[in-house]
Parts: C-alpha cells; sequence; structure tokens
C-alpha cells in the first residue's frame, strides 16, 4: 500500500487528536480544590530585630506548617523522599502504570493489600483533595487529579509543595516543621541519619515516630537506607548519605526530641499579622522580621510583672508598654500585658486599649498654645475658676492648693490643673481636638464626642491609646515631625529606610516643651526631687493619673527613644492607696536607660535649644522683665527682638517692696492671706461667678441658702448691682451672696462707666 503525506497526517491525526483533547481537557478543566491549596496560609516565623525567632504561628487548630522552597532544601533532602515514595518520579506522568501493575500482582498473590501504587502526584493530589479513606473509586479519583496537576505544574513544583505540605502527624505537617518538631532542628542542621528518620514518618506517624518509637524508627529508616545506597548514582552523588554507619543512627534517634515553640511579643505579633493579612504571596517563605529587640521586650515585660505582683493589692493588675526609636519610627518593645496566658485579661492589649490618660495629655496642649503666638514668658492664673452652665466644671489642682500667678513652665512641669483648663477655655476644645488628630490621635473620634468631653479633655478625661501618645509625644524630641510608626524591618535584619516624616508643629515649639518638662526645677511644686524623673542623659518625662484612679500614665523620652507605659486594670476599678504614677515613670525611664546602654553613643543626647527664641531673666511672678522690686528671677525664652516689658506687678513704695495684682487674682489673694493689692482699675469689669446660663438646686428641705457672687475689675471701689431690678451697692472687694430662690434671675452690675448682665437659674 502506497502512503502519502496526507495519509500520514490524516492517520497521525486519529492517533494524537484523542490524547491532545485529554491534555486539553486536564490542563483546562477547573480544579478549585488546587486554587485554594495554592492559597492557603504557612506558618509565619517571626523573628525580632536580631535574628531571634519569636514564634511560628501555627495555621490552624494548632498544625504548623513552615514553607521552605525547594531550591533551600540541602541536597539529597528531595532524593531522599523521592526513594522513599516514588523512585519512578521523574519517569511518569502522575500515575505510575509499572507500579500499579506491580502493585496489583503483589496485592492478589499475597490475598490482601500489601503493596501501594500512590505516587508523590497522586499523595499531593490526596493532600489538596483534603479527604481520607481508601478503595478503587477514591484512588482513581487521585489518579484523574494527579493528572491534572501534571498538566499545571512543574515536576520542581509538585515535589516542592509536597515537601512543605505533607503531614507528618502530630499537627505537623512539611518537611521544615517536621524537622523542628521531632529533632528541634532547623533543616541545614539535620544529619543524614536523621533525615532517613523524617522520611518514613508519613507512611506510618504512630509507629516511625522518632521520639516515642526509636527503635522502630530507626529500622525503617535503615531499610530506606540501604535501598537508597543500592543506585550508583546516589552513591556518586550523596556519599553522605550512602556511607552512614551504625553510631549516626543510635545519634539520630538519640536527638530526637519536641521543639520548644517560643511565644515571645504575643501581642505586636498578633497586630502585625492582623495588619498583613492577605497581603502576603499565595505561598512561599513568610519570614516577618519585627523591629522589637526581644532583649528590651523581656527587660519590660519582667520591670511590669514585678510591680504588678507587688502592687496587686492596690488593683494594679496590669501594665503595658510601648517604646519607639525616634530616628526610624520602629516599634523596639511592644508589651500588650503583665502576661499575654495569665488572669485579668491578659490577652487584652494594653497598647491598643483605650484609657484615659490623665495629665499626660497635657504637653500637647501647651505646645498648641506656643503654636498660637502665646509666649514661653506667659504667666497663667492658678486662682479659683467655674466654667459651664446646666453642668458646672470646677477644676481642682492634685493637692486641693491655688497657687496664684504660675509661669507656662512651671504650670505644665508640675502639672497644675487650673492654668490648663483656662489655657483650654482660651484655645477653645474645637481647635484642641483638630491639633490632636494631626498628632495621630484617631481615637478621639468626632466633634460630638469631644464636646461631650468639654474642658475636661485639658486634664486628659477622653479615651486614648497608649501607642497613640508615645507617637505624639515623640514629636518633641523629634524637632516637631511626627513619626510614622514601624513594626516591621522590611529588609530583614539590614532595618528599614526611615519614611519621611510630617511636621505637626514648628521646631521651636518643639524645643520649648522639652525645656519645659527637663527642667527639674519647674516640676519642683508638684513632684520634689522625684528620682524616677532622673537618667544619667537628658530626659523629659510627663505623668498622668485618669479619673478616680482606673490608671496611671508615664510618658519618657530621650533624643533617640520615646517610651509609654499604662498600669491600672481593663476592668475599671480604681486604683486604691497612694501608689501614684511614679510607677510607671520609673519603668519608661528604666526602659529607656536599658536602650542607651546598649546601643552605640550618640554624638549629642542633649535636648537643642530653640532658635527663634531668647532667654532672659524674667520676674518668677509677672514674666517681665524683672526691675529691683523682683525678688524671684528666673531665666525663661522670650521674643528675639527685644525683651518683655518691665514688670508693674513689684513696686518699691516708701521704701518697701509692694506687690500689685491683676483684679482676676482677688479671690485667691483674700484667700491666700498674701501681702499685696489687686489693681483693679487696669481690667475691664467681669462677673467671675455665677457664669451666663448656671442652673442652681435649691434644697427640698428648703434650707436657708445662698449664691456667691464675685465680680472683679472696674474704675471704681463701688459697684452697684441690680438683682432682678432690685438695686443694692457692694463695696470691694466685690464678693456677695444673693438668696437661692427658685426661678429665671437677671442679675446686672455697674462700676464707674462699665456694666455687665447675665441670666441664671434656679431649680
Amino acid at each position: 500500500m502506497r502512503f502519502t503525506f496526507k495519509t500520514l497526517a490524516f492517520r497521525a491525526g486519529i492517533i494524537f487528536a484523542p490524547l491532545l483533547a485529554l491534555y486539553l481537557a486536564l490542563r483546562l478543566s477547573p480544579y478549585p480544590e488546587l486554587d485554594a491549596f495554592l492559597a492557603r496560609p504557612f506558618s509565619t516565623q517571626v523573628y525580632d530585630r536580631n535574628g531571634i525567632l519569636l514564634q511560628i504561628v501555627p495555621v490552624h487548630d494548632g498544625i504548623r506548617r513552615e514553607y521552605v522552597p525547594l531550591g533551600e532544601l540541602r541536597d539529597g533532602i528531595a532524593d531522599v523522599f523521592i526513594a522513599a515514595e516514588d523512585k519512578r518520579f521523574y519517569r511518569h506522568l502522575g500515575v505510575d502504570l509499572f507500579s500499579v501493575a506491580r502493585a496489583a500482582f503483589q496485592n492478589v498473590a499475597a490475598g490482601r493489600r500489601v503493596s501501594g501504587a500512590s505516587t508523590i502526584t497522586m499523595q499531593l493530589a490526596r493532600i489538596i483533595a483534603a479527604e481520607r479513606g481508601g478503595g478503587l473509586g477514591r484512588k482513581i479519583f487521585e489518579a484523574l487529579n494527579a493528572l491534572r496537576l501534571e498538566t499545571r505544574l512543574t515536576k520542581s513544583d509538585i515535589l516542592e509543595l509536597y515537601l512543605n505540605s505533607t503531614p507528618f502527624g502530630f499537627q505537623t505537617e512539611g518537611f521544615a516543621s517536621a524537622a523542628r518538631n521531632f529533632f528541634s532542628a532547623e533543616p541545614d542542621t539535620l544529619t543524614p541519619a536523621q533525615i532517613f528518620c523524617l522520611a518514613v514518618i508519613p507512611r506510618r506517624p504512630a509507629a516511625y515516630n522518632p521520639i516515642q518509637k526509636p527503635l522502630e524508627c530507626k529500622r525503617a529508616a535503615e531499610a530506606l537506607q540501604k535501598r537508597f545506597s543500592a543506585s550508583s548514582a546516589h552513591r556518586k552523588k550523596f556519599p553522605a548519605f550512602t556511607a552512614i554507619k551504625d553510631g549516626d543512627w543510635d545519634f539520630a534517634v538519640e536527638q530526637a526530641r519536641r521543639f520548644d515553640y517560643p511565644f515571645e511579643a504575643p501581642h505586636i505579633v498578633r497586630h502585625v499579622l492582623g495588619l498583613a493579612q492577605g497581603s502576603g504571596p499565595p505561598y512561599g517563605r513568610a519570614d516577618l522580621y519585627l523591629s522589637v529587640d526581644i532583649h528590651l521586650q523581656r527587660y519590660i515585660e519582667g520591670l511590669i510583672a514585678e510591680n504588678v505582683e507587688r502592687y496587686g493589692a492596690e488593683r494594679v493588675n496590669q501594665g503595658a508598654a510601648v517604646v519607639l526609636d525616634n530616628r526610624t519610627g520602629e516599634t523596639l518593645a511592644w508589651v500588650g500585658s503583665a502576661a499575654f496566658t495569665g488572669g485579668n485579661g491578659g490577652q487584652i492589649d494594653g497598647v491598643l486599649a483605650l484609657n484615659q490618660p490623665g495629665s499626660s495629655m497635657k504637653p500637647f496642649l501647651y505646645a498648641l498654645a506656643l503654636e498660637r503666638g502665646i509666649a514661653p514668658n506667659t504667666v497663667l492664673a492658678d486662682v479659683p475658676v467655674s466654667f459651664g452652665s446646666e453642668e458646672i466644671y470646677i477644676p481642682q489642682n492634685f493637692n486641693n492648693r491655688f497657687n496664684g500667678p504660675a509661669p507656662l513652665r512651671q504650670a505644665l512641669a508640675s502639672s497644675l490643673n487650673i492654668p490648663a483648663v483656662r489655657l483650654l477655655y482660651r484655645l477653645g476644645v474645637k481647635d484642641y481636638g483638630d491639633f490632636l488628630r494631626t498628632l495621630g490621635f484617631d481615637s478621639l473620634g468626632d466633634e460630638e464626642g469631644l464636646e461631650a468631653a468639654g474642658l475636661g479633655i485639658a486634664l486628659g478625661n477622653a479615651p486614648v491609646r497608649l501607642l497613640e501618645l508615645a507617637r505624639a509625644f515623640s514629636v518633641f524630641p523629634n524637632d516637631g515631625k511626627l513619626l510614622n510608626v514601624q513594626f516591621i524591618l522590611r529588609d530583614g535584619m539590614d532595618g528599614n529606610t526611615p519614611p519621611p516624616a510630617e511636621s505637626v508643629i514648628s521646631r521651636d515649639t518643639a524645643r520649648v516643651i522639652c525645656d519645659f518638662l527637663s527642667d527639674s526645677e519647674a516640676r519642683y511644686l508638684a513632684f520634689g526631687r522625684a528620682r524616677n524623673f532622673r537618667a544619667s542623659f537628658p530626659l523629659i518625662v510627663k505623668t498622668g493619673t485618669a479619673n478616680q484612679y482606673q490608671s496611671i500614665v508615664a510618658l519618657a523620652a530621650s533624643r533617640r527613644f520615646t517610651g509609654a507605659v499604662w498600669m491600672g486594670n481593663f476592668s475599671g476599678e480604681t486604683v486604691i492607696g497612694k501608689t501614684g504614677s511614679s510607677i510607671p515613670a520609673a519603668i519608661a525611664r528604666d526602659s529607656l536607660t536599658f536602650l542607651h546602654e546598649n546601643s552605640a553613643p550618640s554624638a549629642s543626647l542633649d535636648f537643642e535649644a530653640p532658635e527663634g527664641f531668647v532667654k532672659r531673666p524674667v520676674c518668677a511672678v509677672s514674666g517681665l522683665s524683672p526691675t529691683e522690686a523682683c525678688m524671684t528671677v528666673f531665666y525663661e525664652y522670650t521674643g528675639p527682638s527685644s525683651p518683655p516689658p518691665p514688670c508693674g506687678w513689684h513696686r518699691i513704695e516708701n521704701g518697701r517692696i509692694t506687690a500689685h495684682y491683676p483684679a482676676e487674682y482677688q479671690s485667691w489673694l483674700l484667700s491666700s492671706r498674701r501681702e499685696g493689692m489687686v489693681e483693679h482699675s487696669g481690667s475691664e469689669l467681669a462677673i467671675v461667678t455665677p457664669r451666663a446660663g448656671f442652673v442652681f438646686f435649691a434644697s427640698a428641705a428648703g434650707e436657708s441658702e445662698a449664691i456667691p457672687v464675685e465680680v472683679i475689675g472696674g474704675a471704681s471701689d463701688e459697684l452697684r448691682v441690680f438683682y432682678d431690678g432690685a438695686p443694692r451697692v457692694v463695696q470691694r472687694p466685690f464678693k456677695f451672696f444673693l438668696p437661692l430662690e427658685r426661678g429665671r434671675h437677671t442679675l446686672a452690675v455697674r462700676c464707674g462707666g462699665e456694666s455687665r448682665e447675665l441670666v441664671f437659674t434656679v431649680e
């Protein structure tokens, strides 16, 4: 018969067309199980900035499945597993027909199943299907999926997925996790004998576990090694695997032991994995290098645990801390609680939990004041004052005293409450809230929430996060720039290139605040010579205690580092006793001391002086340029062009020094029994109390009660008062009482050419 080219082509088409159709069907048919399998997570290996292992995170139900690319495995490991499971792996298309025929013959001859024919590809198909059980139908299904895998993946891909996914029992999947779980070793540190031991475990995990069944594992591994060594190619290529001695086997099983999985820095690990969820590759290495320093982390954990134990009776049963690098924004420590696995809400993250920060917020208020043009030498009135209408707000200092004139420096450093509230009243709650948001206080919420907090936000009554506090406080040593907080070293242990930081306040404002908070003399009024505020390097510290003492906070910063510490309890119970903010202050200071002692020395640790101000002598009472009548003088930053005007508060009259205070100090001067007089005519007429809109409540018993009134300023020493139109005359000082009668009342006053009027209610 004569064959033409067309005839040959036709007959070839008849033969190969079905094969091509089969290939395309296998290659292009939907395989959602494979897609899901390739997208499943692997255990993340989390390291600190020094490469110390912190955690190997389970994927689910405690299973650990680490991923190691095939090219990173030691030569010979893959060949050992191929010899154990599928020695014809590179010579079949997913199903080994020769092995199928051999297994069928052996099983029929024995009258029972004594041999299997599953290839590595078929085993991978079974793992992908995530189904157990046997039977002919299941085998046919596995064979079909094995063929599908071979059309979609290379042999190397299949082998890599198999070695990283095969179950070894005991909540362990993949060769890397098996090396760790059975021999407490990294894959590249295993001996050849240990590799053979691991290779036999997938067949019978319970029977060949080298920890529980060392003899059985050793015998099976030796048998595998003999088959492996029978190949001349193996003997030539892997001499270490074919020359194992008896002592090597004994050593291998003697070294078998469970790996003690570390569980370090749990709160930041959980936070970072939550941020990164869904952003990683479908499958591949999942190493994660955090910016934390585990040595610092453990040190702070110890400090917090020690103090929780010491002050537990005072309901201080939790603590949290975070430390930032001021140059890079890297998080160097993140302690979320006293003990993650302990009681008292240990799994709650105190770094992210919302707690009232108390007076630790005050530096931000004073920074806004400086930004708005209030000079550093300004003096604030620390005198009785009330705010509000239906709900009256009367701030008190920590010691229930009034200090009269308080320089801005002392008011902040000694954490006086009344000057802070006065300052906020002057600046406005809304503007302060907007400013806090520029500092990163996203937890403050909307304007409605700030309005509800009212003037009390000056004293930290609005809950914020400890991380927000640390980041905002770092603005001061960082010359007004707001850090972009970093948790991960994206370039491994080589660290990060610091991202650009945004300037949120001027450099001079930041430097003035640093100068205020590092001034031990300025804080003496409130804290005396507190040791917890002192360090071997320049340090700024601000503490805070929440209302009712639910929590105590301390912020500390050097030029290089910023730390924030919170202590209290997550249940909101009041801390009892006199623990005070000195506890977190000591922890914050000691944390930064630890860093400085274990870091490379810096060129300078001193806080720099502002460039737009000049430090000049000022009167400690008025903040103005001192005269010969001023008895107390200190140096303060003032305007660059000229000194402030001469002090007129102190005068030499008839050979003696007299003090003349502005009208707002009237009540304080009378109650403190200080020598001095009030310059009433120098101030505008003002009704200090009551204020417009005040609501008073009369006693139900009808007892004799009265409304206190105080008026200051005015050019005359006589005040005409009209209470609901009824006139009376009051002499200086203008302090008197009105009857408490239910209803709506009008109070009008006249002094010289000035008059004021307001309405209040008694219910």
